[in-house]
């Protein structure tokens, strides 16, 4: 194209009321052209971004992402190429002049050594999808969490209905079984209510609200829910907790973590032992640990953690593994502000790491 066609053509794409980039490769200065849309959108001119290099440094300020999108991109040229296509499209989110971040969906069409490449903002669109994709997620977790708790008081309802059937109930026996069974209901309906109540009417998602809490009570909260089961194996909960012993987190969203937690330690503690619950402050983050001192994690659990992390949410494929309650624990962390982590060590034993970010 010679320079009046060249001009005219760009002065009928400065029209175009979508952000658009035209890269002449005939050009060998201020390869990158414009329009208007794409200035007052975007914010950016030729001056800012003059060439294909500054352009990735500038609206990919973040270097992992900045590789993510380019091999992308470069992926889906090639492929067009390929294919004897002249056009592809990718989804990105780029970094503006104002300081924001803005979702696009770019369109590229090749005629020659002239690329067109379209802007569509998809950022309503990305955050409806993300908060569509957020409520089903947690609604999945809560449903897993739910699945998880109420294994047990349908195990003692169960054993009571095969007794009967087997004629072995007798007056101790009964006592007993309802006696577990009216904690186990207790403790689920302590999960369940507040559960509803923290769900927005209107979107029906879980609302976290940060506050401070005093570890020691409520730990000690958690030592009496638990006291039947510790008092039966002899398990001694030990508390190391400095002062000022406060954490900042949701308290509702803790007390499903820990109980998860605790209630897994107790499974792996033998008769007699100790789990000591150990708080340690961070620049970035505090940490609750859930020792076992004496007894070390068997495989199981880790798998089952690793195998989540290649799934969506652990109500999938994982219905009854003795790990779902690590794995809802974890989940909840990674949504809300921290993580969870397990390990083994011949010294200190098997061990749970709850991190809570600043």
């Amino acid at each position: 194209m010679n320079n009046i066609n060249r001009n005219t053509f760009l002065r009928a794409v400065d029209q175009v009321i979508t952000p658009v980039i035209i890269d002449d490769e005939r050009v060998d200065i201020s390869r990158l052209y414009f329009n208007s849309a794409f200035y007052n959108e975007v914010g950016y001119n030729i001056d800012d971004i003059p060439n294909r290099a500054i352009w990735w440094r500038t609206v990919y300020p973040d270097p992992a992402y900045r590789e993510e999108i380019q091999a992308a991109w470069n992926s889906k040229k090639t492929t067009a190429k390929a294919n004897g296509d002249q056009h592809f499209s990718l989804a990105a989110r780029i970094y503006c002049a104002d300081n924001s971040y803005k979702w696009y969906e770019f369109h590229s069409v090749a005629v020659g050594a002239i690329k067109m490449i379209t802007l569509l903002n998809i950022s309503r669109i990305k955050e409806k999808n993300d908060k569509l994709v957020n409520a089903i997620q947690q609604k999945t977790l809560l449903l897993s969490v739910l699945t998880h708790e109420i294994q047990s008081p349908l195990g003692n309802i169960k054993a009571i209905l095969d007794s009967y059937q087997m004629d072995y109930l007798n007056k101790n026996r009964i006592c007993e079984i309802a006696s577990a069974l009216t904690d186990q209901l207790s403790h689920l309906l302590n999960i369940v209510a507040p559960a509803r109540l923290r769900m927005e009417s209107q979107r029906e998602v879980f609302t976290f609200k940060p506050e401070e809490i005093k570890l020691k009570d409520f730990l000690n909260n958690c030592r009496h829910i638990f006291n039947r089961i510790l008092n039966d194996l002899q398990i001694n909960l030990v508390f190391e907790i400095p002062e000022p012993g406060i954490i900042c987190y949701d308290q509702f969203a803790l007390d499903i973590i820990f109980r998860n937690v605790i209630d897994h330690a107790i499974i792996h503690t033998p008769k007699n032992g100790v789990i000591k619950i150990s708080l340690r402050y961070y620049e970035k983050h505090s940490s609750l640990i859930i020792a076992n001192p004496v007894n070390r994690m068997t495989a199981e659990p880790m798998d089952a953690m690793e195998y989540q992390n290649h799934h969506q949410s652990a109500g999938q494929d994982i219905t009854y593994g003795f790990g779902l309650g690590l794995i809802s624990a974890k989940e909840i962390l990674e949504q809300y502000r921290g993580k969870l982590t397990v390990s083994n060590s011949p010294v200190t034993g098997a061990s749970c790491e709850i991190m809570i970010y600043n």
